[in-house]
């Protein structure tokens, strides 16, 4: 019974993981896309994001 536990706890932890770094990449993705999100402040976006935009061909 232990191991099941361990294991269910385990598969959580790799799941809740996983979502957090789908939700990261969306809130990059979103980021680029946009020019503010903020009235007066802008935020510098990390390196490569320039690969996540739309590109208007």
């Amino acid at each position: 019974m232990l191991k099941k536990i361990k294991f269910i706890k385990k598969n959580m932890n790799v799941k809740l993981l996983s979502f957090m770094a789908s939700f990261a990449l969306l809130i990059t993705t979103i980021a680029s896309n946009q020019r503010c999100w903020y009235v007066m402040y802008e935020d510098t976006l990390p390196k490569g994001h320039e690969k996540l935009k739309k590109s208007h061909f």
